[in-house]
């Protein structure tokens, strides 16, 4: 699940040049200071830019799974609107709930309608009203 949006190796290598790597990962004041005061930051520069571009992707992969996880519980409250409106019947909301609970994270790219849910041979049936 982890996301990979800058390259460590292509940020190390980048900054060999005087802040070009730390231009690359989007840390500008550093870029400017090793621009500044090169050639001293030769000696650690090739390392803070492949430090820089884990941060980047720390960042990206922890801002997936933060989406992923809001569209999992949009899921699960378009499940429990259809059950509490009585599209669905309780059976049926155990059902999708536990699928719910077990599907991978990486299945909710976008939140998903109850209906999505169903397999082709189960039916949506409203529950008919007793008094």
């Amino acid at each position: 699940m982890a996301q990979e949006r800058k390259s460590e190796g292509l940020a190390a290598g980048l900054n060999i040049l005087p802040g070009i790597g730390d231009f690359y990962n989007g840390n500008v004041g550093l870029g400017v200071v090793n621009l500044l005061t090169w050639p001293v930051p030769i000696l650690w520069a090739p390392t803070g830019g492949a430090t820089g571009a884990q941060e980047v992707n720390y960042y990206e992969t922890k801002a997936t799974i933060s989406k992923l996880e809001k569209n999992k519980e949009a899921t699960m409250n378009s499940l429990l609107h259809a059950f509490s409106g009585q599209q669905i019947t309780k059976e049926q909301f155990v059902f999708l709930s536990n699928k719910i609970k077990t599907q991978p994270l990486t299945d909710f790219k976008s939140p998903k309608e109850f209906h999505e849910l169903l397999s082709a041979h189960e039916i949506v049936r409203t529950p008919a009203n007793t008094k």
